[in-house]
This record gives structure tokens, sequence and C-alpha cells, in this order.
């Protein structure tokens, strides 16, 4: 999730511009039976919408990729010919969002979200708001809004920043700023899971579960110049989170995460945007032969600056490229990364 947000101030605009062309009218590809079938490409250019998206996920139930926005405007459903339509509705006000989570056997979608205005406005007095929203993913009907930044009253400020869950279906939810990991059960209710004792100054950011039975989330810390400083990921188990460890890594290459993925192979592939640095905007993919008590690199690939990466079900990798360079602009771009 983003990492140099914190040098960005958002323009915010709460109005819905339309999509380039009707989203019915996407669908291409007829078969002779009559289904429709659209290629994956290689990039989806997503135009006319200030949308400033900052994660990403991929609905296979309808081949959509679904799109967040720093902007606070709803989450977006974007067609692979780029093509789009707002998705999310029913919330009683608006919020940045940021990671993205489906979670199939329950039919939702789970939504980092937080309120960026308080970030950004110099107030040391307020301290923005970390929230976990979960939507009906048929319908985007939001079901349930829960608070979460009240459970760490201490904190400095709040950044809900990324989602996962379990085989249970409880959410975890990272508060980059307030260096904690929420826990959010099936039925919502909200409690603090772990926080941040490594050693490592910086904050939760990217998450994912392991099937396995653990957490891993990344942990980074950026400087005034947007270049990654203290990072590093952590394993964490969800029956024991005190057990938290840091993971070794046995060889170079590791450049600290935003967003991140575990692939179904096992692996786990993640986005390094840390601004100008060599190799600060690289996609990474690392592995583990010992229960992610150790790691290595085993590819690595230069990418457009982005913010993260989702694994479609046949395993492509696809990033939504970000910068933070332009407040406002309303061309976006969704790209396919080989290896």
């Amino acid at each position: 999730m983003s990492m140099m947000l914190a040098l960005f101030v958002l323009a915010i605009s709460c109005n819905m511009p339309g999509s380039k062309k009707n989203a019915a009218e996407s669908d291409s590809n007829a078969t002779a039976t009559g289904e429709v079938k659209t290629p994956f490409p290689d990039v989806i250019e997503i135009e006319h919408i200030a949308q400033n998206p900052e994660g990403i996920e991929f609905d296979k139930n309808d081949n959509t990729f679904l799109l967040s926005s720093l902007n606070a405007m709803p989450i977006l459903k974007v067609n692979l010919d780029g093509t789009y339509k707002p998705f999310t509705s029913g919330e009683p006000f608006p919020m940045s969002t940021a990671g993205l989570q489906v979670d199939y056997e329950r039919n939702r979608l789970l939504v980092a979200a937080f309120n960026d205005a308080e970030l950004m406005d110099n107030d040391p007095d307020t301290k923005g708001a970390a929230h976990l929203r979960i939507y009906n993913l048929a319908t985007g009907v939001m079901e349930k809004d829960v608070k979460l930044s009240s459970l760490v009253p201490d904190g400095h400020a709040y950044f809900a920043n990324d989602v996962a869950i379990d085989h249970a279906g409880n959410a975890y939810v990272t508060d980059w700023y307030a260096g904690v990991v929420y826990k959010v059960d099936v039925e919502g209710n909200p409690s603090v899971f772990a926080r941040n004792e490594t050693g490592i100054k910086s904050g939760f950011n990217g998450i994912d579960f392991h099937p396995d039975g653990y957490l891993l989330v990344s942990l980074v810390g950026v400087s005034d110049k947007g270049l990654y400083t203290d990072y590093g990921l952590v394993r964490i188990p969800i029956d024991d989170p005190k057990s938290a460890k840091v993971v070794n890594f046995l060889n170079e290459g590791f450049t600290g995460f935003d967003g991140m993925v575990v692939s179904s192979n096992g692996h786990v592939v993640g986005v390094t945007n840390s601004g100008t640095m060599p190799g600060g905007n690289t996609l990474i993919e690392i592995s583990s032969e010992d229960g992610w008590e150790s790691a290595k690199v085993v590819n690595s690939k230069s990418i457009t600056p982005s913010t993260t990466v989702v694994i479609t079900p046949d395993g492509q990798n696809y990033v939504i490229n970000q910068d933070f360079t332009n407040r406002t602009p309303e061309n976006w771009k969704i790209e396919h990364i080989k290896f």
C-alpha cells in the first residue's frame, strides 16, 4: 500500500464521471454459443476518472478488476477492455480507501478505509481514522462499517492500509501509522491482534494470509524524500501473534514491500515503490523452504511506479500504476508484468 502518500496532498473531487463508454458495450468477443470472452490484455487503460487508486483486486466471478480510491470515491469495477463503473454504495460518509480483499466464500469485499483529509490538514489535533468496510461482493452495497482506530487511543495517527482474511473469515487490517494489526471476526467484532515489537522502526503495511496458518506482513518506513528507510517482512502465527518473527533473507535483492500477495505456489509477490533509488520501482518474487523462517529472492523486475499487485486465477501478475506526482490525474493503467 501507498508509501509516498505522506508527500502527496490530495485534491479530492467527489463527483463520479461516467466511463469512457457504456460498460454494457464492453464485451467484444462473442463465441458461436453466445458466450462472451475477452482476452487478458498486457495493459488496461482507464480514462477520464480521478480515481487515484492505491489498491487492486480481481473478481473471478465476472473477470473484473477492483480499484480503491485515495480520493474517497467509490470502489471502481474495471472490465478487461478498460470500461468501468462505480461499484460500492451505502456508506454513511466517504472515506479514502487503500487495500482490498475478496472473500468468495462469504460473498464479501473487504476494504481498508481511512480519513485522508485529516492526515493532510496539518492540524496536530486531528489524527485520521482507520475503518474496515465490508461490502456485498455481488451488489457492492456496504454491509458493515467497523471503526478500528478507537482501539488504539494512543496512536499518533491512523491509516488503515491493507487487509487479508484467514480460513475462518477473520479479517486482519494493517494500520501503517498506528503500528498495529487489527483483527475483525466474521460478526464484525474488532480487536488489536498484533503490535510492532520487532525493533524495526516502521509501520505494518502490506499483508496476506498463508494457508499454513500465519500472516506475512511487510514493515516499511519512508523518509521525507519518499525513499524507503527501515523495512522487513514479519511472520505472525494467527494462533500466537506474540511469537512473531522477522523473516531472514538469505540473498540480496529484497528492498521492502508496499502491496504484496501470497501466490498459489506459496511464493510472495510484492511491489517496491521507493522513489527514485536504484531498484526503487520493482516487482519482486520471494520464496521460502522453511515455513518463512527465512526467504530468498527468486525473481525481480523493474516496473512503472506502482503501489501493489494482484494475481489472477491463472497466475498472472497485474500492478496498478501510481507515482503520486499528479494530484488529480484522470488516466490510469493496470499493467501485466511477466518475470
